[in-house]
């Protein structure tokens, strides 16, 4: 009997001791940047990202996700990871929208902090440490962008309707919902467990945080001209959005979502 105490005794120290590293060895901040066909942008929003939070001494992981490109994004993914052990690719074999893909790059998130961001460019590497510093401070669950430069026509149009027709049916107190990054805690994270495989990924995340009554609050960042490659917002876009918001209405009506 003392034996079997013992053996019991040691197990459970090197349970213990394997759950220390385990919580060592995980990032503060998980960011996962998906991309789809950005051969021309790639390498330079992830090394963007690598210098400024390296140049922080932040802990964290950048998740590239392979959204089923047809180009050399997919290569100059895997170099880069080769080459800098931050950064994490994950593949898609087959795009299936850009929520699917920011999905994907979810699943292999560790960080205490779990966001993602843009793989074009417009958004800056600092203003994305800047949203996470802020809400760190001010100890928020959920933390967003709020886009201060004017934009094209088409993307104007896209966010003037869906930020009013979305508010109108979910009053949540940050205004820009297709701003990013968009970065949660990894209890809200976990409990909001999105499912959008589309650009609505953006506005499931606000509404389950708002409706999980979460800390949340958006900050000003530069929304930066895309200077390579090519936009995947269509005009198609405006009803898409629109009949997400009217699907999702209806379901936190009749279902609980959260």
């Amino acid at each position: 009997m003392p034996y079997l105490i013992t053996q019991i005794r040691v197990q459970i120290t090197q349970i213990k001791t394997k759950e220390v590293q385990d919580a060592k060895m995980k990032p503060e901040f998980s960011l996962v940047i998906p991309f789809y066909n950005e051969e021309e942008n790639a390498e330079r929003v992830c090394l963007e990202i690598v210098n400024e939070f390296d140049s922080r001494e932040l802990d964290y992981e950048l998740i590239a996700v392979n959204n089923g490109c047809a180009d050399r994004t997919p290569g100059i993914l895997r170099r880069l990871s080769e080459k800098h052990s931050r950064i994490k690719v994950v593949d898609v074999e087959k795009n299936q929208g850009y929520g699917f893909g920011v999905i994907q790059g979810f699943q292999h998130a560790r960080g205490g902090y779990v966001g993602y961001s843009t793989g074009d460019g417009q958004i800056s590497a600092s203003d994305v440490f800047g949203v996470f510093s802020r809400m760190k401070e001010q100890g928020l669950d959920y933390a967003q962008g709020k886009r201060v430069r004017k934009d094209t026509f088409l993307r104007r149009l896209n966010t003037k309707v869906f930020n009013f027709v979305f508010h109108a049916c979910f009053p949540a107190n940050v205004y820009d919902i297709g701003s990013n990054p968009k970065i949660m805690k990894r209890g809200i994270f976990e409990r909001i467990s999105p499912v959008s495989k589309d650009w609505f990924i953006d506005g499931e995340i606000i509404l389950k945080s708002y409706l999980l009554k979460g800390r949340m609050d958006e900050f000003p960042v530069a929304f930066r001209k895309r200077e390579k490659g090519r936009s995947h917002i269509k005009l198609s876009s405006v009803f898409e959005m629109l009949k997400n918001i009217a699907r999702w209405k209806l379901r936190t009506l009749f279902t609980k979502v959260v």
